[in-house]
């Protein structure tokens, strides 16, 4: 990972120290075809936009961490960039950034030659100034500003342009895998390093202010329903499950114990585990995020609704690298989710059930592939359970008849060229749908 580590020497009066600086890159915004949100508005394709996380640290310790996007507005090309490097090191001058565009988080390498002159008429003395420049856009993330109101900048003086042109390399094969569909493994990292009190701070005191009305009626849908029962059938009979994001329990739990399951709760709100430590005493409870599990191979099976499937990707990755740890080899993960927006992205900071949380959502399939990558599950089944067919069939309709406007607007133009305006296709949002992921976790 992309990482500067500054020693200090020991010295007369104070002992050696370190101070780190970490960027990691996690993953693309989303896809080419959706559009990004952010801050003031729409940010291109988000595909364009990649998670990072920023942490600084001295003696191991944090002193600052933040989550946020790069913005990144054209193909990317590992070979150019690479050479880029490489002319900067030869030359000992000239720069390399990203962040081009919206919102204003950027990053940015830059050497520059400089001279003095001790005495008037002498020799001038040439000297190197080598910088690393981290900027991270506030203003755009959670006070929804225009791009540059507001930020977060952190500038190195480092000790040699071979330093800064191996975290610069470093920090460009993680944007080239980003773009390639790669993504950290979590288990690279030491325990802890990517918690983010912000989150379940911010989600917490959410979830606590809404405990008493708070319900959900997931089994009124027939296909959810089926879905869990199957799922159920499929696990050792009285067997134990963890219900992750359990929140109040009803009406899991309820099914679960219905069934005749071993059942362990864990949430990190201490209302929504109040109010089920009073309607299932029977139940273990543990106030933990899915982030935060610290349990090996104790669960044959282990479920989350409306919970891992809303963290952003930086918490969904180690969420998941935690649940393979919980479950039991060759147990059953059962995933519920909730795409609210399959035609765009952005916005991790935004209203939901009224209050502000941290967040995000995925597409069935981009959530199974996830699932996935890093062999610690194997996805069994994946299946929508709830859609607004009327919806999706209007919008395959308008789809249907744009695709007509735009061929006959083709041919107008190939039969008059340069006499016809651009093409200009209205957007089709498709609806919110939700689905179910069965996954076995691998031995």
């Amino acid at each position: 990972m992309a990482k500067i580590e500054l020693i200090h020497p020991e010295s007369e009066h104070r002992p050696a120290s370190t101070e780190t600086i970490e960027v990691r890159v996690w993953d693309l915004g989303g896809t080419h075809h959706q559009p990004f949100y952010i801050g003031s508005g729409l940010n291109f394709q988000a595909d364009r936009n990649v998670w990072l996380e920023i942490i600084y640290a001295v003696e191991g310790a944090q002193v600052f961490y933040t989550r946020n996007f790069l913005h990144h507005s054209w193909d990317f090309n590992l070979k150019e960039q690479l050479e880029r490097l490489e002319k900067l090191s030869e030359t000992g001058e000239g720069s390399l950034g990203f962040g081009d565009m919206l919102p204003e988080t950027s990053l940015v390498f830059k050497v520059e030659k400089k001279s003095y002159s001790v005495s008037e008429g002498a020799e001038p003395v040439y000297y190197q100034v080598v910088t690393l420049e981290i900027s991270a856009d506030t203003g755009a993330v959670f006070g929804f500003s225009a791009p540059g109101n507001r930020f977060v900048k952190i500038i190195l003086d480092l000790e040699s342009v071979e330093e800064g042109v191996r975290f610069m390399r470093e920090f460009v094969e993680e944007l080239n895998a980003a773009f390639k569909g790669k993504h950290p493994d979590p288990a690279c990292f030491p325990p802890g390093s990517c918690e983010w009190p912000l989150v379940w701070q911010l989600n917490r005191k959410a979830y606590d202010q809404l405990t008493e009305s708070y319900q959900e009626d997931y089994f009124s849908a027939p296909l959810l329903a089926k879905a869990f029962a199957d799922w159920m059938a499929r696990l050792p009979a009285g067997g134990q499950v963890l219900d992750t994001g359990c929140g109040h329990g009803d009406p899991v739990i309820a099914r679960l114990l219905e069934n005749g399951f071993q059942v362990t709760g864990a949430d990190f709100s201490s209302q929504m585990l109040s109010r089920a430590y009073h309607q299932f005493p029977q139940v273990t409870f543990v106030q933990q995020a899915t982030t935060q599990l610290e349990y090996e191979a104790a669960f044959d099976g282990a479920c989350s609704f409306s919970s891992l499937l809303y963290l952003d990707p930086i918490d969904f990755y180690n969420g998941v690298y935690r649940l393979y740890h919980a479950i039991k080899p060759g147990g059953l993960l059962f995933l519920y989710g909730f795409d609210n927006g399959p035609d765009w992205r952005g916005e991790p900071f935004n209203l939901v059930l009224g209050k502000w949380m941290w967040g995000w959502h995925y597409g069935m399939d981009e959530a199974a592939r996830r699932l996935e990558e890093h062999g610690y599950f194997k996805v069994l089944k994946k299946k929508r359970v709830w859609w607004d067919k009327e919806k999706e069939l209007k919008i395959a309709q308008d789809i249907e008849a744009e695709e007509k406007k735009k061929a006959e607007h083709e041919r107008a133009a190939a039969e008059n060229p340069g006499q016809t305006l651009p093409y200009l296709p209205e957007l089709h949002e498709r609806p919110s749908y939700a689905y179910v992921i069965v996954a076995r976790r691998r031995k």
